[in-house]
């Protein structure tokens, strides 16, 4: 693998974590298992955006990659996004990600990574503390109900997913939550390490 790109929102870009998120311990695995003992030099790129939401994710989707990618290199793209999307007053939008609109915008991305030549992934979304809310109006049925579009999506077009959202509610893991959606450093730390063997069992890391 060249690059991997992570496309998400804040808990991608690594918000309330002292190492930087499960995308900055990636890069940190990457570079102590292949750069600096292989001489390897695959790059990792964070481009996580504290409250995107997939629409605005696909707008900026290919422009992104055109800046960073070559056909010649093998490239891995990973989006995780969705639960903004999901809160009926989300502080990007103000509203709810229109499902037909969100299911467009996931196809879309899906074709972009292809025509660029790149293998891509999704990550599921995460479960919600309620408790912790405040304002905004997350539930962990909306997030549910995006999180299964991504899944029926994943499907039809052959893209490889990690589901989390049941797998984490069993195991608690609002517990992790400094707010209503955001891991702390044990919540990331889970992340990355279900993040990391997924790759890693998928041949793709």
């Amino acid at each position: 693998m060249d690059k991997i790109l992570v496309f998400g929102d804040s808990i991608a870009y690594g918000k309330w974590d002292s190492k930087g998120g499960w995308v900055a311990r990636l890069r940190n695995y990457i570079d102590t298992t292949y750069n600096l003992n292989k001489e390897g030099n695959v790059q990792v790129y964070n481009l996580g955006i504290p409250g995107e939401v997939v629409p605005r994710l696909a707008e900026r989707f290919s422009s992104e990659l055109t800046m960073r990618t070559f056909p010649s290199e093998k490239n891995l793209v990973i989006v995780a996004c969705g639960i903004n999307d999901s809160c009926p007053n989300n502080w990007m939008t103000d509203k709810q990600t229109d499902v037909e609109e969100f299911k467009a915008a996931y196809r879309k991305m899906i074709t972009i990574a292809r025509d660029h030549e790149c293998e891509i992934v999704a990550i599921g979304v995460t479960p919600i503390n309620t408790e912790k809310s405040k304002r905004l109006l997350f539930s962990n049925e909306e997030v549910k109900k995006y999180d299964d579009i991504i899944k029926d999506i994943c499907e039809e077009n052959g893209v490889r997913m990690l589901h989390l959202f049941d797998e984490l509610l069993k195991e608690d893991f609002a517990r992790l939550l400094v707010d209503a959606v955001h891991p702390n450093d044990e919540g990331h730390e889970v992340l990355y390490r279900k993040i990391k063997d997924f790759l890693t069992e998928k041949h793709l890391i």
